[in-house]
């Protein structure tokens, strides 16, 4: 079912993000990142939202709107998701100017990783504790079937799923690092 896909991939962002977080704490105590690992898991962030993930859920945005009316907190969502497309890729051009050598001040670029961590958890909650439950208690099964025939988009995960994308071996080996560490 598409929520459960969803709900999944948030799982996903969730893993990645507290990796990120874990980098602000190495980046505030003054020790030593690698900012390729963490351009490819905010490229990842990027990538798969615009291509799979928001899409997913507007399709659900969308549909409600159209069978149930309007929403103040749905209605919102369609444009949040561009906003945090643009704060995504502004925060990927400066760990881009990193990795170039550009000199950022560590309290700028510290500043713009809490920023972008704090964007991409505020989105999160309010889909996960708002939007979701509420959808979940106001579609009907013909509703998640209807939604489901609308997307068609091939949902092999280039960092979780059965084949890793070469563009993000180094992340997929940290995540899989962190998850023994776990274990």
């Amino acid at each position: 079912m598409m929520i459960e896909r969803i709900r999944r991939e948030h799982g996903y962002m969730v893993r990645l993000l507290a990796l990120l977080r874990h980098k602000l704490t190495q980046l505030k105590s003054e020790r030593p990142v690698n900012y390729r690992v963490l351009r490819e898991l905010v490229d990842y962030l990027a990538n798969h939202s615009e291509k799979v993930h928001h899409p997913k859920e507007d399709i659900l945005y969308h549909y409600y709107t159209k069978h149930y009316g309007h929403h103040h907190q749905i209605d919102n969502l369609e444009l949040e998701h561009q906003t945090l497309s643009e704060k995504t890729h502004a925060f990927l051009d400066v760990v881009d100017m990193v990795l170039q050598d550009a000199v950022i001040p560590q309290e700028m670029f510290i500043e713009q990783l809490e920023n972008f961590l704090d964007a991409q958890k505020a989105h999160l909650e309010t889909e996960e504790k708002s939007i979701f439950p509420y959808l979940i208690e106001t579609f009907t099964v013909k509703d998640w079937q209807a939604v489901e025939q609308q997307w068609s988009v091939c949902e092999d995960d280039p960092v979780f799923g059965s084949t890793i994308a070469e563009q993000y071996k180094q992340l997929a080996e940290r995540v899989h690092q962190t998850e023994h560490e776990c274990t």
